[in-house]
C-alpha cells in the first residue's frame, strides 16, 4: 500500500509543515508527545496514512525536515512537539547558519553538502 512522505525543505516550508502537523494531531487525538488520547482510540480514522506507529505507541510523522538554518530546527527540536518527530528525519546542514534569505548561499551550500543520492 502506498503511503505519502512529506518532505519540507527551507524555513517557510519546515514552519509550515510543523503547524499542518499540529493541526493533524489535534484531529487525531495525538498529543505533542505523539501518544494518543484516551478519547481517540475508538472510531477508525487511519492515523497510518500520515503517521506510523512506533513500538512504543508513540506515532510518528511520515515526514522528513531538511534545512540550512540551524534555528529553524533547533526551535522544532527544543519546542513543544520536540518528541513528536523522529530525530533521524531531521537533517540541518553542517556548513554554517543558513542561507540568510540570499538563493545563491543556500544553493552554494546544499552543493557543498550533497545531501541525496538523486541530487
Amino acid at each position: 500500500m502506498w503511503q505519502p512522505r512529506f518532505v519540507y525543505v527551507c524555513i517557510h516550508n519546515v514552519l509550515v509543515g510543523q503547524e499542518f502537523w499540529k493541526q493533524l494531531c489535534a484531529e487525531h487525538g495525538i498529543n505533542k508527545e505523539g501518544i494518543l488520547e484516551d478519547f481517540a482510540t475508538q472510531g477508525g480514522d487511519r492515523k497510518d496514512v500520515f503517521f506510523y506507529q512506533a513500538d512504543d505507541e508513540h506515532y510518528i510523522p511520515r515526514a522528513l525536515l531538511i534545512d540550512l538554518e540551524p534555528r529553524v530546527i533547533q526551535n522544532i527540536r527544543t519546542g513543544p512537539y520536540k518528541n513528536l518527530y523522529n530525530p533521524e528525519n531531521i537533517y540541518v546542514s553542517g556548513e554554517g547558519g543558513g542561507a540568510g534569505n540570499n538563493w545563491a548561499s543556500g544553493y552554494a551550500q546544499a552543493e557543498k553538502a550533497r545531501v541525496f543520492s538523486w541530487y
